[in-house]
């Protein structure tokens, strides 16, 4: 019954996400298990596998556990794009949006991490993490099927929008990010336990492919001729750039009192260099000043240039939580999460981020888990702030627990032709809409 209700909420679920804008600067991860996911990726205070050395380090020690335990999630990203344009219906006479091009993909990321604890002194939980995790995914891909017009006579039979190609662009690549971390815990006679906890992340080196082009190869030569005005005049090109190593430091606390948990986390920020041959570099300056034309757009295309030539920008976070805990499933009865992230470039915006969440447990032990977060754009103010709904649940079979989340995202923006056509009447920047359907499962197994 409990599964019925989850996937009749989910249906509901929807996080304003930026797919195209994200694949410039890579997408991050608030969430590397699906219980984080589910509680509307409040990690800081929530997660408590090796993973919370990139988040809150101090939770490796939180709680009575000890030995050695695993953790591994897999991340399942289904994309699906919608582009158009603002039409007036002829039959209504009013304002409609018509879509010309529609695009599914699906991205995968796995991540593992380790975490041991040791009670000394009969009083105070030392812990040691590691994790190896998908740190900005710079993946995306667009396909656009192209189709052209011939007139008939009466009796003929054949197509009368031919097929004339297709406009490919793609981005593939990512950074990894591999953390250490510490932590100790300690408790009184006051039913007060606290814990603090530092952590080194390295960002490892990646390189990023791009790819454009259009694809004739499927269509009739001479169709192709007469109807080339409608395929994009822009050039074909492959480049590449990479994105050097860096590394952050993250330092945490947590405070519980009876059944009130208090954390509070810091994340340094840092840049990540980003190299772009100078051939490419000035590639992609003449594609954009191919849009001079387009007045509206201009603006929202020098901001996606800029973001993505520039370095990128790791920000300084401040997180802070509280929680009311169910200590009787070791579970969370209350969230709440506040979150910080501080960008120093004038591009980029610093943002907060608010999540509330609730998990409860069924009287078989099932727990239920529901959140909603508001977090303001980063890309503003090309990109309105975003509000989420989550949701997810676990069942246990001895030392393993798994753990399941899912959530619907969409978002919808303006932005420019993908890939310009001279001489085509058209409004100056589509309709975008944007969904994601994101599943997140998590396996954990304790030695204990």
């Amino acid at each position: 019954m409990h599964s019925k209700l989850l996937l009749l909420l989910l249906l509901f679920n929807i996080v304003f996400s930026q797919n195209y804008f994200e694949a410039a600067i890579g997408k991050n991860f608030d969430s590397y298990t699906a219980r984080s996911l589910s509680l509307s990726s409040s990690s800081q205070i929530i997660e408590t596998s090796g993973f919370s050395i990139l988040f809150n380090p101090s939770n490796l020690s939180r709680g009575t556990d000890t030995g050695f335990s695993f953790t591994g999630s897999n991340i399942l990203d289904s994309r699906f794009e919608r582009r158009g344009l603002v039409v007036k219906d002829s039959f209504g006479d009013f304002l409609a949006e018509s879509d010309y091009v529609k695009n599914s993909s699906i991205f995968n990321y796995s991540s593992i991490s380790m975490k041991y604890n040791k009670i000394i002194f009969n009083y105070i939980n030392a812990g040691l993490g590691f994790s190896f995790s998908p740190y900005r995914s710079f993946d995306f891909s667009y396909i656009e099927e192209v189709r052209g017009q011939l007139s008939s006579n009466d009796g003929q039979i054949f197509s009368r929008d031919p097929l004339l190609g297709y406009h490919r662009f793609s981005s593939k690549g990512s950074q990894k990010v591999l953390g250490f971390g510490s932590s100790i815990a300690f408790e009184t006679n006051s039913n007060i336990e606290g814990a603090i906890g530092l952590s080194f992340n390295s960002i490892l080196s990646g390189d990023i492919l791009e790819s454009a082009n259009v694809d004739t190869s499927l269509a009739i030569g001479i169709i192709v001729t007469e109807d080339s005005n409608k395929l994009s005049s822009l050039p074909d090109y492959d480049i590449s750039y990479s994105l050097g190593a860096s590394n952050f430091v993250v330092i945490g606390t947590n405070i519980t009192y009876d059944k009130y948990l208090f954390s509070l986390a810091y994340q340094s920020g840092t840049n990540i260099d980003k190299s772009i041959p100078t051939q490419d570099q000035e590639l992609l300056d003449s594609i954009a000043d191919s849009y001079q034309s387009n007045d509206l757009g201009l603006n929202i295309l020098d901001f996606h240039k800029t973001i993505k030539t520039s370095k990128i920008e790791v920000p300084q976070k401040i997180s802070m939580g509280f929680s009311i805990l169910d200590k009787e499933y070791n579970g969370y009865s209350l969230v709440l999460n506040y979150e910080l992230n501080n960008y120093s470039f004038n591009s980029l915006k610093s943002n907060n981020r608010l999540s509330l969440g609730v998990e409860h447990y069924t009287i078989n032990e099932i727990p239920l888990r529901f959140s909603i977060g508001y977090k303001q754009s980063i890309f503003s103010p090309y990109i309105s702030s975003i509000t989420s709904f989550s949701a997810g649940s676990s069942f246990k079979y001895k030392n393993f627990i798994f753990d399941y989340a899912l959530q619907y995202q969409h978002s919808k923006y303006s932005y420019p032709d993908l890939f310009l056509v001279e001489g085509e009447f058209r409004p100056d920047l589509d309709i975008v809409n944007d969904s994601n359907l994101i599943f997140l499962g998590t396996l954990t197994y304790s030695f204990n």
